[in-house]
């Protein structure tokens, strides 16, 4: 029997959709390490950030990320805060202590504990409280992924994507999801950065309007091809430009991708409009690697 190209695609989304399961051990974890940063430092705050705060993540892919908030005299040295590989360094060998039989390992902007060998991994970013916005929110100093800080609020972030979602009558979360399977279920994974994907798609308000999940997914399409990889200035005026990779190389790699799959995005709509489902569904499956 043909699956209409709507069906496939709400399928899919429940099928990418973290499970129970992955929070409660997420949970868990986040417990222990939240019991040992309060032993070893001034912990002021240790709250929940990225996709799973955003509702954005996906099925045994998405890491769960923590802001580790310390006191600010846990980052000064004389008077002066310190660089951030500094205190990185600190929270990752405190963490190494607690997890001795667990690989704990320093990213650029985290400290990651590799659970279950990899498979649960959680990252830990270590911030420092900078100042109250009247109106806006909590800025936060976390590391920019060399020795320097650069602020980031992850509740004003969360509340912009949030109003999105609620703009597009709920779609915008399961669209973002949707674009990250995409990148992963690729023969090599796209390597566009996860923030710039949900920042982007909300401030475009691509799902806005009356819209099925396939056109929300070609706009989605459509709105990176055009912008060839461009840095997206934070529309909150916080994290300044907030970038689609990490390299030139990385960019053309993403562009290359997009514009592949837009063609086939563009034709599974072509497909559907003159009911031809079977067709669609096909070119869906181009697009998704035939992961759905």
């Amino acid at each position: 029997m043909i699956k209409h190209p709507q069906i496939l695609i709400r399928k899919l989304i429940a099928k990418i959709q973290p499970v129970a399961g992955e929070r409660e051990r997420a949970m868990k974890h986040s417990l222990t390490i939240k019991s040992r940063l309060n032993k070893s430092f001034d912990l002021k705050k240790f709250t929940k950030i990225g996709s799973h705060s955003r509702g954005t993540a996906i099925r045994a892919f998405s890491d769960v990320d923590f802001m580790a908030v310390l006191a600010r005299n846990e980052a000064k040295w004389g008077g002066r805060i310190v660089s951030s590989s500094t205190v990185l360094n600190r929270v990752r060998d405190d963490l190494n202590d607690r997890y001795a039989q667990t690989t704990v390992r320093r990213d650029l902007q985290a400290v990651v504990v590799d659970f279950g060998g990899g498979q649960h991994a959680m990252d830990v970013v270590p911030a420092i409280f900078l100042r109250f916005v009247p109106k806006i929110g909590p800025l936060y100093l976390i590391p920019d992924g060399y020795d320097g800080w650069i602020e980031t609020s992850p509740e004003i972030h969360n509340k912009f994507i949030m109003n999105a979602n609620l703009r597009s009558g709920f779609k915008l979360v399961k669209v973002i999801q949707l674009i990250k399977w995409w990148t992963i279920c690729r023969t090599h994974s796209i390597p566009i950065q996860s923030f710039h994907i949900e920042i982007l798609l909300a401030t475009d308000d691509v799902c806005s309007c009356i819209k099925s999940y396939t056109q929300c997914l070609h706009d989605a399409f459509k709105l990176l091809a055009n912008r060839e990889c461009r840095g997206l200035q934070d529309p909150l005026g916080i994290s300044g430009v907030i970038y689609a990779a990490k390299t030139q190389t990385q960019c053309e790699e993403i562009n290359n991708a997009v514009n592949y799959v837009l063609e086939h995005a563009r034709s599974a709509l072509y497909a559907e409009s003159w009911r031809d489902y079977e067709e669609a569904s096909r070119q869906w499956n181009i697009v998704f690697n035939w992961n759905i």
